[in-house]
C-alpha cells in the first residue's frame, strides 16, 4: 500500500474514534455535583441550585453525626460546605464563605452562631491538636442547619 492510502485510513480511524467519543459524551447524563467552594460566575442564578441535593446531603450529615468523633468532624465540615452551597445558590457574593457571610449576614436570624460554627469548622479542619467537644460540634451543625432554613431551603 502506498503512504497516502495508509495516511487516509489512519485519519479515518482517528476521526471516527473522536466522533464516537463526542456522541457518547453527549448521550451520557451529567451527574449532579456538589462543589460549594468552586468559583461561580457573577451571573450565578438559582437555577443551578438543587434543593433535592441539599436535602439528601443534610440527611447524610445527620447520619454522620452518630459515627463517632471522625463522623462528627466530617458532619460539621459538610454542613459548613452545604451552607456555602446554599449561599452561592441564593446569590450571595464574595470569593470565600467568610466574604459571603459578610455580604449577606442580615439574611440570618443569628449571624453570630453561623460565624461561630464556621470558625469551629475551620479550627477542626486546620488545627492538628484541636480538642473535639461533641456537644459544641453538634450545636454548630444544628446552627448551620437553621441558617440553611433561614435562606428558605427545606432540609
Amino acid at each position: 500500500m502506498s503512504f497516502s492510502v495508509i495516511s487516509f485510513l489512519l485519519a479515518l480511524i482517528v476521526i471516527t474514534t473522536l466522533l464516537v467519543i463526542y456522541i457518547k459524551s453527549k448521550a451520557t447524563p451529567q451527574a449532579r455535583t456538589y462543589r460549594p467552594y468552586e468559583k461561580e460566575s457573577n451571573n450565578s442564578t438559582t437555577s443551578s441550585f438543587d434543593e433535592g441535593l441539599v436535602q439528601s446531603k443534610w440527611a447524610e450529615i445527620q447520619t454522620m453525626q452518630n459515627s463517632g468523633p471522625s463522623g462528627l468532624k466530617a458532619a460539621l465540615i459538610d454542613a459548613d460546605k452545604l451552607l456555602d452551597y446554599c449561599m452561592i445558590g441564593k446569590g450571595f457574593t464574595g470569593e470565600t464563605m467568610g466574604d459571603r457571610l459578610k455580604s449577606g449576614g442580615d439574611r440570618f436570624n443569628n449571624i453570630n452562631s453561623v460565624w461561630a460554627a464556621h470558625k469551629l469548622r475551620n479550627q477542626i479542619a486546620h488545627e492538628v491538636s484541636h480538642d473535639l467537644v461533641a456537644d459544641q460540634v453538634k450545636r454548630s451543625i444544628s446552627d448551620l442547619g437553621l441558617a440553611i432554613k433561614d435562606l428558605g431551603v427545606r432540609i
